[in-house]
């Protein structure tokens, strides 16, 4: 048995575990099997020199209800601004928490910056659409950052770009897919890094402090 055909079983097996732990209503069951689903995919894609999404940890992690994610992009860089996952210990589950983009007061919000950024695509998919995307069955799933390997969209700008007369090849090796998916978008961007930091601040605020990081890079 190859390496695709062992990776391709390893999938459909836990394809089924997946809907056994469903129709039994065991939800720990069901997440566990989710993720080696997920790790299957993966595998299945790796072995087959095909795109799929590898989780990235940014060290941050976003809101799934409300992050209200904001990009701003230009001159080789690009940042996003989200509203950070901080659960409230006091939080009974008897009310829903409103967020607007203008609330003045400090919040618990996430930066990401991508240096050396080339394409950017910012909107689109939300996460009931995300089922939709060409990762989705290769790794992809909601509200998680991901770097996309075997990237088609680095290979499609590569060749885009090799009309240029100082065109170089080779652009999977100095350049990365990433990929965050949003409630309610899905960013993209091609680039070469990122870096990430924790702020506590309006979102304001924290646009403003990313128009001082352009001004004075």
């Amino acid at each position: 048995m190859d390496r695709s055909e062992a990776a391709a079983r390893r999938l459909v097996a836990a394809k089924s575990a997946v809907d056994a732990a469903y129709q039994a209503r065991d939800w720990t069951a069901a997440g566990s099997a989710h993720k080696e689903q997920l790790a299957a995919e993966r595998e299945l894609a790796r072995v087959r020199g095909e795109p799929y999404a590898d989780p990235l940890d940014l060290g941050l992690r976003w809101d799934t209800g409300a992050p209200i994610p904001h990009v701003i992009s230009g001159s080789g860089r690009t940042f996003v601004i989200f509203l950070r996952l901080e659960p409230d210990p006091d939080w009974d589950g008897t009310y829903v928490r409103v967020v607007s983009p203008g609330d003045p007061a400090p919040a618990a919000l996430g930066l990401v910056e991508f240096t050396g950024a080339y394409l950017t695509s910012f909107g689109g998919l939300n996460d009931e659409a995300l089922a939709g995307h060409p990762l989705s069955g290769r790794g992809l799933t909601a509200y998680r950052a991901f770097v996309v390997r075997n990237s088609a969209w680095i290979a499609q700008a590569e060749q885009h770009n090799s009309v240029h007369p100082c065109h170089r090849v080779g652009w999977h090796d100095h350049y990365n897919h990433y990929v965050l998916t949003f409630h309610d978008e899905t960013f993209e961007c091609i680039a070469r890094s990122w870096r990430a930091e924790a702020m506590h601040c309006s979102l304001a605020e924290a646009i403003v402090a990313v128009g001082a990081k352009i001004v004075n890079h």
